[in-house]
């Protein structure tokens, strides 16, 4: 047991040094982004003297002479470049040019980007600052701008059918100004080139609601009374009459357009397009026929499409023979774009009129053909496929049928179909009424249902209330046509069995953001949330499924109810074709009104199948024990044979809401767990534990958090090694004993014996001097697993504060190495008292636990330690307290001397 005391000093730790490797700013010149030369005035590329232009472009000449023939030279385009984009031109530049990032003549991008009399291919022209005494800039086939006074056109304005890159998406100011906002749009706003109501560019720009970001402000021409105009982020005008901004007139702190070189009374290419919103996946035609070839699915739905002009062709949809010339060339049928009115809103293409005959429309899903007004008559069934087009040739009132809607539409082929399914534009009739029929009365209607919460918003101590209360207020309910409902995922839905929407409703309710058609795919639900519950713990809130499995699930109710002896009231939708309340009913045997149940899911973790029970093995290592809110509650990591996991355990005190996060790394495998709010009654333990994994040499540490009565704890720690020792060979032997166990449990290939070690460390007959532990641990250290060699350290003097000493331990068993711990044995908790106070004794650490804590200076408070002792090889839990106690060798109180690594 005897341990050598040296009289002389403990060696120290270093003090820290200055770091010499450090960067020290040196100050340098601007440099220019383009050139690299330094920033300062230079000659404008499109002003410079001849001689220096010609000097550049015969250099540029010179450079390419020099490539050796069979070289490619491939020319770096930008990213913006697209290849599949129509082209106009070429145009002759009628000096060299610079290329810019946008309509600003500042803005370089590539310096001599074209030479003189280089043809330029343009992709769209747009309105900007004067530059040669144009506004027109020309935007190329590399993704550059240019001033078009630069370029030889053949005229003065803007190229005929060159469209206009507002209308295309391209923003020549997109790099000007900064952003304001946002601020919300009161109507429906059309995005303008400038500050003009009929300069339209994008048709339907910013729906009402939606958000608006501004780059600046101007005045223009009047709308709703006002000349203000607001300029948005993405390039377009709109009147600031419509834009709610918190004020009638100008914003405090906007900039004036014009001070950022945005003009808003320069209307940008009259006739380069306009942009509207496809309605649904449309085809690019190359001839004004539906029967002309075609890119198909070109222009997606919802996009906007950039169309240059329209005309008349031969009918497509709708009873429409109007076509849409887009930007790319093709046709595209007028009715299914959104411009805002069934006629011709733009330049004409050319004077052709209608040609041939029909009213074809777009079939929304595979449709039956009925022989009457009646989803009951007899059917043609799958006669029109979802995608197909169908050509009707008269509407009428029926039988209420999907949607809450009455409508029936009567095809060239004789048959009715569901209007509801049928895009023709409207939800009324718009051809021409097959008969007289009146529009039923008195019918089903469509039941107004609250919207859904924010998901999560719902605290979880009121989810359950929040589901049965919105259960209750449905009873009696009926569907109406095919199964129609107001529980989809978006309002109505038709057509399906609804019992699981509604289930899904009610706990969209409580803010849990499902929607589960199909009653099987709760039980899938539950199971991989932890949510299954047992017969025997049902809750109102949960729902229970009937059927044989989650694969033949039949039906579902939500639990309103439980009574004390066990049997529960459900709430069902399409019971009967209504919500209805059941029951009560045992769920053991649910007879004569239902089948078996053969799952139960919670809406919420508050039951003991995510939170566990039982306590922490008394062989874990844990940090101590933290108390808050009246919730007590630590972090353990246990470990059995060659596996190890972590564990938060909790006790309330009362009922209380917890929720906990564990995570298990190291050199081992890694795991989390997070056990969600649960609310813990009075006097209860619960645990949450990650999976067994593997402990491997370097060991494993594990982090916690524990969120108590909302307010979230600092975070705990621990960590525990690989432990592998043997006791103790000899009475003095507790030296190499103790370095046997640390070179062991640190992974060493070959473990040497004890009698080695007492050779290497000079062990005499009164034991080791910790200066030769240090040594020979530092020898016995495993090479190439990234540990640290060892030394000896005092703690607890002026130079060396106890704290950092503590932290040296942690820091240690962090990265995988034990610390060895000098102390007297009687005075170890599990020793024995008397006996010669010179006598001392090691121990090794091979475990801690520990909290985040802002009131030292390591950031961490270590509390609590996992001890072995070389005795008798057995393991020990000690506090920080009885750790001092103990390890006061140097007789002075406070101090402790370990053998720890060099970190």
């Amino acid at each position: 047991m005897q341990a050598a005391v040296s009289g002389s000093g403990a060696a120290m730790l270093p003090k820290s040094t200055p770091c010499l490797g450090a960067r020290i700013p040196v100050a340098s010149r601007a440099l220019d982004d383009q050139s690299g030369e330094v920033a300062g005035d230079r000659v404008h590329p499109e002003k410079e003297p001849l001689p220096l232009r010609l000097k550049r472009i015969l250099l540029s000449a010179l450079a390419l002479a020099l490539v050796p023939i069979g070289t490619t030279v491939v020319l770096a385009q930008p990213a913006q470049a697209d290849p599949t984009f129509p082209l106009y031109g070429p145009y002759p530049a009628t000096t060299a040019i610079d290329g810019r990032g946008s309509m600003n003549p500042d803005d370089r991008d590539a310096i001599d980007l074209y030479t003189t009399g280089e043809q330029i291919y343009l992709r769209c022209q747009d309105s900007g600052p004067s530059v040669g005494g144009s506004g027109i800039w020309d935007y190329t086939r590399e993704g550059h701008w240019v001033p078009d006074a630069y370029v030889r056109t053949g005229v003065s304005g803007f190229v005929s059918g060159v469209p206009r890159c507002l209308a295309l998406g391209i923003d020549g100011h997109a790099t000007t100004g900064t952003i304001h906002g946002p601020y919300s749009a009161k109507v429906d706003i059309d995005g303008r080139g400038s500050a003009n109501p009929d300069d339209r560019v994008r048709t339907d720009a910013y729906l009402a609601g939606s958000l608006l970001y501004l780059k600046c402000q101007d005045y223009g021409v009047a709308v709703g009374g006002s000349t203000l105009w607001d300029y948005t982020y993405d390039g377009y005008w709109v009147p600031d009459v419509y834009v709610s901004t918190g004020t009638s007139g100008w914003i405090s702190g906007m900039p004036s357009c014009s001070s950022l070189g945005i003009s808003g009374g320069v209307a940008g290419n009259p006739n380069g397009g306009r942009q509207f919103l496809a309605r649904t996946t449309l085809n690019g035609y190359h001839g004004k026929s539906l029967g002309a070839s075609s890119v198909v699915d070109r222009y997606a739905e919802g996009t906007f499409i950039t169309v240059m002009c329209q005309a008349y062709g031969e009918f497509n949809y709708g009873g429409s023979a109007i076509w849409d010339k887009t930007s790319d060339g093709l046709w595209v049928a007028d009715f299914y774009v959104r411009t805002g009115s069934t006629d011709i809103v733009m330049n004409r293409c050319d004077n052709d009129g209608p040609s041939g005959g029909g009213n074809r429309f777009l079939v929304k899903t595979t449709l039956n053909g009925y022989q009457s007004k009646s989803l009951s008559s007899t059917s043609v069934v799958d006669k029109y496929p979802g995608g197909s087009y169908v050509t009707l040739v008269c509407q009428a009132y029926g039988e209420f049928n999907y949607g809450g809607s009455a409508i029936w539409d009567k095809t060239s082929d004789g048959l009715w179909v569901a209007d509801y399914y049928v895009y023709t534009g409207d939800d009324d009739i718009v051809m021409d009424r097959c008969d007289s029929d009146p529009k039923p009365t008195g019918g089903p209607g469509n039941p107004s249902v609250p919207g859904d919460p924010t998901p999560g918003s719902v605290p979880d101590a009121q989810i359950r209330d929040r589901i049965v209360n919105a259960a209750l207020s449905q009873v009696g309910v009926h569907e109406w046509g095919d199964n129609c409902n107001p529980y989809g995922q978006n309002g109505v839905q038709c057509g399906w069995a609804w019992c699981s929407m509604f289930a899904s409703w009610t706990w969209r309710q409580a803010g849990i953001n499902v929607f589960l058609p199909y009653s099987g795919s709760f039980y899938n639900w539950g199971q991989s949330r932890g949510l299954l519950r047992s017969k025997s713990n049902i809750r109102p809130g949960d729902v229970v499924l009937f059927g044989a499995n989650s694969g033949s699930s039949d039906h579902i109710g939500v639990v309103a109810s439980v009574e004390p002896d066990g049997r529960i009231t459900t709430i069902e939708g399409n019971w009967g074709n209504q919500v209805k309340v059941v029951g009560p009913y045992d769920p053991y045997s649910p007879g004569p009104t239902h089948e078996n149940i053969y799952g139960v899911v919670a809406p919420v973790n508050d039951s003991s199948d995510v939170w566990q029970n039982g306590a922490v093995t008394s062989d874990a290592t844990c940090t101590a024990e933290k108390s808050s809110n009246g919730v007590d509650y630590q972090l353990c990591q246990e470990v059995s044979g060659t596996q190890v996991r972590s564990v938060v355990e909790v006790w309330s005190g009362k009922d209380q809401v917890v929720r906990a996060s564990v995570y298990l790394g190291g050199a081992g495998d890694w795991d989390s767990a997070k056990c969600e709010s649960t609310m813990l009654r009075a006097n209860t333990w619960r645990k949450c534990v990650t999976a067994w994994k593997t402990i491997k040499y370097g060991g494993a540490d594990a982090d916690a958090t524990v969120t108590a009565g909302g307010s979230e704890r600092p975070e705990l720690h621990t960590g525990v090694l690989k432990l592998r020792g043997w006791a103790q060979e000899k009475g003095n032997y507790c030296g190499p004993g103790t370095l046997q166990a640390a070179a062991a449990s640190m992974g060493i290939s070959t473990v040497p014996s004890q009698d080695e070690l007492a050779s290497e460390s000079h062990t005499s007959s009164t034991g080791t001097l910790p200066s030769d532990m240090a040594s020979t641990l530092s020898g016995n250290t495993p090479i190439g697993m990234g540990y640290d060699f060892y030394g000896w350290y005092s703690f607890g003097d002026s130079n060396l504060p106890l704290e950092y000493g503590i932290d040296r331990v942690r820091r240690g068993i962090k990265q995988g190495q034990p610390s060895i711990l000098l102390v007297k044995p009687q005075l170890l908790p599990w020793g024995t008292s008397g006996g010669s106070g010179l006598v001392r004794h090691y121990v090794m650490i091979y475990g801690y636990g520990s909290v985040d804590s802002s009131a030292g200076e390591t950031g961490q408070y270590t509390s609590t330690f996992k001890v072995w002792d070389p005795w008798d090889a057995t393991t020990h839990d000690m506090t920080l307290d009885e750790l001092i106690t103990a390890a006061n060798a140097a007789e002075v109180p406070g101090d402790i001397t370990t053998i720890s690594p060099k970190i």
